[in-house]
């Protein structure tokens, strides 16, 4: 499944916000769907609920933006995939808000390695078998089709595998929606090739942009 350019839940939530709101929040924008060293987080609150939608380059988050090549490189997506997973612990809301993580979804335009990776199995199993029986006709066959492939694959890396993203969907709810005034991470320790991540938000009382940085990693609102 690729993953979505650009958040969903602020926009549902801005939907629901008066004009007049925006209006007085002049400040508020649109984010870039994919520079790197920055990450794109939405937040909105309906009461009890928060919801947190993030989405990062590959780079940031697994080094790399091209479809993984490897073992180590699917290693790399999937423990990618774990940390994103602990929402819980990526995001921390206020505690006296005592809010507990309901809900996460993680998906990546990585996903798509799955299938082109059983493709080449399947692709050089045929290949072999059809070079055994008819080698002086098949082996030049076989050149063809593996140098179209090559050249097709470098296309599709060039224009996809360079822009790679991770989106995560957090679904938090509060006890006490009320306290819910602040909100910290531990996002730079972990992927360190991020430099920003910059807030959109829609809380019950006001509409509000941020930036959280490695030296600003807590926010109070």
């Amino acid at each position: 499944m690729k993953a979505r350019l650009l958040p969903s839940v602020i926009t549902m939530a801005i939907a629901t916000t008066s004009a007049a709101t925006l209006a007085d929040e002049a400040s508020y924008q649109s984010f870039d769907a994919h520079v790197h060293g920055e990450v794109a987080l939405s937040l909105a609150q309906d009461g009890e609920r928060v919801f947190i939608e993030l989405t990062a380059p590959g780079h940031d988050v697994v080094g790399f933006e091209h479809q993984p090549k490897n073992a180590a490189d699917q290693q790399a997506v999937e423990d990618a995939y774990a940390l994103l997973r602990d929402g819980g612990k990526r995001f921390q809301l206020a505690e006296a808000a005592n809010c507990q993580l309901a809900e996460t979804k993680v998906t990546s335009s990585f996903d798509d390695y799955d299938e082109h990776h059983n493709h080449e199995e399947h692709h050089g199993h045929d290949e072999h078998h059809d070079h055994d029986e008819h080698h002086g006709h098949n082996e030049h066959h076989g050149h063809d089709e593996h140098h179209n492939h090559d050249e097709h694959y470098g296309h599709d890396e060039h224009d996809q595998g360079n822009h790679n993203t991770l989106s995560v969907n957090y679904q938090f709810v509060c006890q006490n929606p009320q306290a819910f005034t602040e909100l910290k991470t531990d996002w730079f320790s972990l992927f360190p090739n991020t430099e920003a991540i910059k807030i959109q938000a829609v809380t019950d009382d006001k509409v509000w942009v941020d930036t959280l940085i490695r030296a600003k990693s807590h926010i109070q609102w």
